[in-house]
């Protein structure tokens, strides 16, 4: 059985939360990886500073327009995953959560626009009966195709989606192979955006450069965002040496 709570000193690492000024944090709901993401309360109030105690974050919840991938939520502990968008429509703001060099999750600020779309990455296909195939992704959203669509075989493990919230419709399919750009969101090389400059179908790692020097990394570490530039904004370092945090400089 799940715990209710969380202590602060045992959060996960990935979590940029402040640990010894209270003993406990709210625990997201369970349904995503709870190191690559957070509870809607924690956001408003550790990571955006929108509220300063449960009570006002509930409130806020309750009362005003919160939105999580184009959809209301009321519940404080609705886990926010890697990806996800926050929305504000009174106040016209709009977050995505990202995870920086350091290997701590951030709310990047978006456009309106941006905020209408969402990545997400494939990790199995499996065949129902009638002739249907569904494709589970890594934020835990499902995909109906029938076996001979013609978009669907051009699908593949590890592969990304980009499509509309709360809408659902396929926007782009993005293949994982040779010269895709890659968002790296696990591992040693953590906040990169880099090239894939090599990848065997039958090994699970691909190989890329970073700062001129070649490096490997597992396939799952990966997530496909586009070919030569992000078809999402992503505030994280490319290539440059530097101590990006992964926030974006002050104007």
């Amino acid at each position: 059985m799940a715990k209710n709570h969380i202590k602060r000193v045992n959060a996960p690492k990935r979590w940029d939360v402040l640990r010894k000024n209270k003993t406990f944090i709210t625990r997201p709901n369970p349904g995503r990886d709870i190191s690559l993401s957070i509870s809607l309360n924690s956001a408003l109030k550790e990571m955006l500073g929108k509220a300063k105690t449960t009570k006002e974050s509930k409130f806020m919840i309750k009362t005003q327009e919160v939105l999580v991938n184009g959809k209301r939520r009321f519940d404080e502990k609705f886990p926010v995953g890697f990806l996800d968008v926050i929305s504000f429509p009174s106040i016209k703001e709009h977050y995505r959560l990202l995870v920086n060099q350091k290997d701590k999750l951030f709310l990047d600020k978006i456009s309106e626009e941006e905020s209408k779309v969402k990545l997400s990455k494939v990790i199995n296909l499996v065949h129902l009966p009638r002739g249907i195939v569904q494709l589970n992704c890594s934020d835990g959203k499902n995909f109906l195709f029938k076996k001979d669509d013609p978009l669907l075989k051009q699908i593949k493990r590890n592969d990304s989606l980009l499509y509309s919230i709360p809408g659902n419709q396929i926007k782009k399919h993005l293949k994982m192979e040779k010269g895709a750009l890659v968002y790296l969101y696990k591992g040693k090389h953590v906040g990169n955006l880099v090239k894939i400059d090599d990848l065997d179908p039958a090994e699970p790692n691909i190989v890329f450069k970073l700062d001129d020097d070649v490096f490997e990394t597992r396939r799952i570490y990966a997530f496909v965002v586009g070919q030569d530039k992000p078809v999402i904004s992503l505030s994280i370092r490319q290539s440059a040496p530097g101590n990006n945090d992964g926030r974006k400089p002050n104007p």
